[in-house]
């Protein structure tokens, strides 16, 4: 759901448009009770929603409040946290990252400005193989990258984790196409937020709406196509060193 005050629009694909919906309905419910009116100006540019971690950690002050983040389904992960699964094709991919060579093979980013596709796979590359991403290819979005991949257009890509596991509903012939030969390091995952100019009682019930969405029937749907476990709140603070990566 997204459009107006509500922002949802991270992790959307068919699978999940009735799930994030649901949620939406509530988070605009909560909104009009409390009297805010849905078609004020926002300095988020909406009163609530998610963005994705890089954009809540650059953002400048007084733009969002930080609500809540979902958990992904890992051990190996700490909660609320996320990382990137690097992909090869399943047919005639790489044996590992450190088999990539710019010079022979080429990587696709979904967004320049991607953290989990781009920013954080290029540092994964430089920090752990010595080696850059060469000239990349860009797709536009997660599910395309693995696509390219799958069909041989590309080498290697890194999906977010949760990313993924929406692909695997969404797309599973093209994930079905792929290997996942390696990981970049984790980071916090995608922030729900609200307007930084809406009063401490309206955020802290939007923060207490989309914890309690976890007793909806819709998080138990949503949860096994995103391979998510739970919602936390996180220290926002967390989100900070993530703009390091950027820089």
């Amino acid at each position: 759901m997204t459009g107006g005050a509500i922002k949802l629009d991270m992790y959307l694909e068919a699978p999940t448009e009735a799930a994030f919906s649901v949620l939406g309905k509530r988070l605009q419910a909560v909104l009009e009770e409390n009297g805010i009116d849905l078609d004020g100006r926002f300095a988020a540019g909406f009163a609530a929603g998610h963005v994705c971690g890089i954009t809540f950690a650059t953002a400048p002050e007084g733009r969002y409040r930080y609500l809540a983040t979902m958990v992904a389904d890992s051990p190996e992960l700490p909660a609320g946290y996320y990382d990137s699964l690097l992909v090869t094709s399943a047919k005639s991919g790489l044996p590992s990252p450190s088999d990539f060579d710019p010079a022979q093979h080429r990587a696709v980013i979904n967004e320049t400005g991607s953290f989990s596709g781009n920013l954080t796979f290029a540092a994964y590359m430089q920090a752990t193989h010595g080696t850059s991403l060469g000239e990349v290819m860009r797709s536009g979005a997660h599910l395309k990258s693995i696509a390219m991949v799958a069909a041989g257009e590309a080498d290697l890509a890194a999906i977010d984790r949760i990313s993924f596991s929406l692909a695997r509903h969404a797309v599973p012939q093209d994930v079905d196409g792929v290997a996942v030969i390696g990981r970049t390091a984790s980071h916090p995952g995608i922030a729900f937020v609200a307007d930084a100019g809406l009063p401490d009682p309206v955020v802290r019930k939007l923060r207490a709406t989309i914890l309690e969405f976890r007793n909806d029937p819709a998080w138990v749907e949503l949860q096994a196509i995103l391979g998510v476990a739970d919602i936390t709140v996180l220290d926002p603070q967390n989100y900070a060193p993530m703009a390091s990566v950027a820089a």
